[in-house]
């Protein structure tokens, strides 16, 4: 009889790797920080750990240099438009407010508009609030064992209940 393994790892929600993946590699770091008796383990060290072609996840990185740098710049266009901010002046307070959302545009294609474009068309405000509700999904249950955070859960569960913006 085959004993069948329990899957201790999954990927996140939306995540880039299957289930079965995030197991195994969650399970071969684990065992680097047992067998190199640490506690923690940086990016650095396991890409270094990935270079070697045994490591489990090592299809999982670009090792061809050109499409690899290409997908860095294009990460780093990314993380430039998410950083932009207008600063807002909300109940006497500043407050710092994404210029840019991600969405579907018109044509079909995933590309960054301005907030205020997005929020007055309602298929683009639901792409926006529907984002907005994973992010915040996401952070529910990466806190669910705190019970001293119950009280902004549950607001949360409220809020999912609330929100579907009328179609174009």
């Amino acid at each position: 009889m085959v004993k069948k393994q329990i899957m201790r790892f999954r990927s996140t929600s939306g995540g880039k790797l299957d289930d079965s993946k995030a197991n195994i590699y969650g399970n071969h770091i684990l065992n680097m920080l047992k067998v190199r008796n640490i506690k923690s383990i940086t990016a650095q060290e396991i890409l270094e750990d990935a270079k070697d072609v045994d490591a489990p996840y090592h299809e999982y990185f670009d090792w061809e240099d050109s499409s690899a740098a290409e997908k860095y710049r294009i990460a780093q266009a990314r993380q430039l438009i998410a950083s932009i901010v207008e600063v807002k002046i909300i109940h006497e307070e500043e407050v710092p407010v994404r210029v840019f959302v991600n969405v579907v545009d018109e044509n079909g294609t995933k590309a960054y508009v301005p907030t205020t474009y997005a929020m007055v068309r309602p298929t683009m405000a639901n792409q926006v609030i529907a984002q907005a509700l994973k992010e915040v999904k996401t952070w529910k249950n990466k806190y669910l064992e705190y019970k001293e955070l119950a009280k902004i859960r549950m607001a949360i569960e409220d809020t999912e209940q609330e929100f579907i913006i009328g179609e174009d």
